[in-house]
């Protein structure tokens, strides 16, 4: 099953990978929902009702459904597409941002507000899985400005978008770990209580530092 986010922005990065790309619906935002089951469940009688109550709520404005295969691939591919668009874009701010769901359109919204307030000419995207509180925001830098500039700027627009996470009681990484780009501000965010933790739980499952050395946690702060 799937309840993904795709901001109405994202479509053009889409269309830089297939140039026919047409929104299925006319919206601000589009969701795309698919659902499974191992039991005997009439999963499309159970969308009609979800998507026409929802509509009697003010809270879908148009729906589409898909009615074969090669329909449900057309409307994944947008989803790829966009992602595949930003590569093809150049450098951009990447994010893999958690909230809980209640709080994604408080997210969005100051996120939006950040950049266009502290970062003028960039362009905000918002996509992703919605259904467990995963957005990945991103954030493309103008046309004309020259890579290494672009980069500069990045890190203080990545800051900022991890600092309206976190106060919003998020994560700065929901799917795609720490590793080595986000060591430093996980680390930062952690209080005493949960480093020490941390290093005791990185000292019992690698005692002698075999794993990723160095990736996580420094030996001075495995042993602080």
């Amino acid at each position: 099953s799937a309840f993904e986010i795709i901001g109405d922005e994202c479509l053009d990065l889409a269309r830089l990978i297939d140039p026919e790309t047409v929104a299925p619906v006319a919206a601000p935002v589009q969701v795309l929902i698919e659902l499974s089951s191992s039991a005997l469940v009439d999963l499309n009688a159970v969308l009609v009702g979800f998507l026409a109550g929802a509509m009697e709520k003010g809270l879908v404005s148009d729906a589409v459904l898909a009615t074969s295969g090669a329909q449900a691939k057309g409307f994944w591919a947008i989803r790829e597409g966009l992602v595949e668009g930003q590569a093809k874009r150049g450098y951009h701010v990447r994010t893999d941002l958690s909230v809980r769901i209640s709080d994604i359109p408080a997210l969005i919204e100051r996120a939006r507000r950040f950049v266009a307030a502290e970062h003028p000419g960039w362009t905000p995207l918002a996509y992703g899985h919605a259904g467990d509180g995963n957005i990945h925001f991103n954030v493309l830098p103008p046309l004309d400005l020259p890579d290494a500039r672009a980069r500069a700027r990045g890190a203080g627009i990545t800051a900022g978008l991890y600092d309206i996470a976190v106060r919003l009681g998020g994560s700065i990484s929901a799917e795609h770990g720490i590793g080595r780009s986000r060591g430093r501000e996980f680390w930062s965010g952690l209080s005493p209580v949960h480093r020490r933790l941390v290093a005791t739980l990185k000292d019992a499952f690698d005692p002698t530092g075999l794993m990723n050395p160095g990736c996580l946690l420094r030996s001075t702060e495995m042993h602080s």
